[in-house]
């Protein structure tokens, strides 16, 4: 009835994922793309994470008298630096689109709207226009960031996309807002050279996090010589005291100029409504990704396009189950958590005992110059179910898959103090974590 099986609006994480699995299944699957990769590949997770590890590797070479290892100043040179970050994001594009090919999707350069819950108007990005026709369509827009009324983006004031190529280091830096983007690129550019000063209108840095996750970013930072203005709020007119206003104040489901009216999809602030399985109030039609706005993740994104072509397929999926997601930092030092922070146990009105495993005392960590920091566990006091792991410190993004895995399977205390670890691993701050708690219950 229709030329194609499914069109899929977006080429992020979340689109090619959805096309590669029905393409593979032997659906005739188009993707529509502007860039391939999306806002993660193209300006998010991949662009900060290469300059993370620049700055990681820079300020280790800069205390590598520490190791006994005798070398000169290190010299930054920026511009190089910035070439390999586009070296790897392109590297990373060639193959994703490789793979969405060979797995059988047609990839078009260009935007999609909605005419109505079948078609699609198709943009390319030379301006050609042609109107495409699908049974199932997938939303996959992505997000941008959010500016604050009053702010621009100008040749001072940028968001995560225009500081990756800013024309050199900042002197000074002003970063609005303390959430992942905030504390990331405040931690580049404070190994970088730059003064940095991060502004947060709230009590707290991270505020979505742990409160003694967020005391200890701010102990640190501040050892670091990072400023810190707690319940401030700023206006456009204070940027110009600083070489670069960063603004990481949020970011917004990319809802405009996709036709959600004309096709009758309905939609929040936060984003496009779906059910468990993706779908939209117009059941052929599917939103995932940070469109949807349940968690603005990538991988959160590729299980939602799982989720959308097993129910386009017939197949019965599982929902998403979001509270055992885990959340990843990629500052300096990282972060990461997954389940109930004590805030929100103590909400909740659940009895609940606390451990933690110190970095300090930590082998490897030693071993690795890298003391800072901790593994928080909260578990319910009557059942020592697990139901919360915050940690903050070194690779602690790596060690949260073992955190999400525990809670996921609705281990207790004595299931994870049972488990082995390696020796000497950082992983083992988990499990004196683990163990803290259950002294502390007896």
């Amino acid at each position: 009835m229709y030329p194609s099986d499914v069109i899929i609006i977006g080429g992020g994480p979340g689109g090619t994922r959805a096309a590669k699995r029905l393409a593979l299944a032997g659906k005739k699957v188009v993707l529509i793309a502007d860039d391939i990769g999306g806002e993660c590949l193209n300006f998010g997770c991949i662009p900060t994470k290469t300059y993370l590890w620049t700055a990681e590797l820079f300020e280790k070479i800069s205390n590598a008298a520490t190791f006994g290892i005798d070398v000169g100043a290190p010299q930054l040179n920026w511009q190089k630096m910035k070439a390999r970050q586009t070296d790897v994001v392109s590297k990373l594009k060639k193959g994703l689109r490789f793979i969405t090919e060979k797995a059988g999707a047609k990839i078009l350069e260009g935007r999609g709207e909605l005419q109505d819950a079948h078609t699609v108007k198709f943009t390319s990005t030379s301006g050609a226009v042609e109107t495409l026709q699908a049974e199932f369509i997938i939303l996959a827009t992505g997000s941008s960031a959010f500016l604050p009324e009053g702010f621009s983006v100008n040749n001072k004031v940028v968001t995560n996309r225009e500081i990756l190529d800013l024309p050199e280091v900042p002197k000074t830096l002003l970063v609005v807002g303390s959430g992942a983007v905030g504390v990331e690129f405040a931690s580049i550019f404070h190994v970088l050279g730059s003064k940095v000063t991060v502004a947060e209108m709230h009590d707290r840095l991270l505020l979505t996090e742990d409160h003694d996750v967020s005391a200890e970013m701010e102990r640190l930072f501040l050892r670091r010589g990072i400023e810190i203005l707690k319940n401030t709020k700023i206006g456009p007119e204070q940027a110009e005291n600083y070489d670069v206003v960063l603004v990481a104040t949020g970011r917004k489901p990319q809802i405009d100029g996709i036709g959600l009216e004309a096709a009758g999809v309905t939609y929040e602030k936060r984003g496009v409504t779906t059910n468990d399985t993706m779908q939209t109030n117009v059941p052929n039609i599917f939103a995932i990704g940070d469109l949807a706005g349940k968690a603005l993740l990538a991988y959160t994104a590729e299980r939602e396009a799982d989720i959308a072509a097993e129910t386009i397929l017939g197949q019965k999926s599982e929902p998403l189950n979001y509270s055992v997601v885990a959340n990843t930092i990629f500052s300096l030092p990282e972060v990461s958590s997954v389940g109930l922070t004590e805030a929100k146990a103590k909400e909740k009105n659940i009895p609940y005992i606390v451990g933690k495993g110190a970095a300090s005392t930590n082998a490897k960590a030693l071993i690795l110059g890298s003391r800072d920091g901790f593994a928080k566990i909260i578990a319910e006091k009557s059942s020592h179910k697990i139901l919360g792991i915050h940690m903050i410190g070194e690779r602690v993004t790596e060690l949260v898959a073992e955190a999400s895995l525990a809670i996921s399977m609705d281990m207790t205390l004595e299931n994870f103090s049972r488990n082995i670890h390696s020796h000497p691993i950082l992983g083992e701050i988990i499990k004196d974590a683990c163990e803290a708690a259950l002294f502390t219950d007896k």
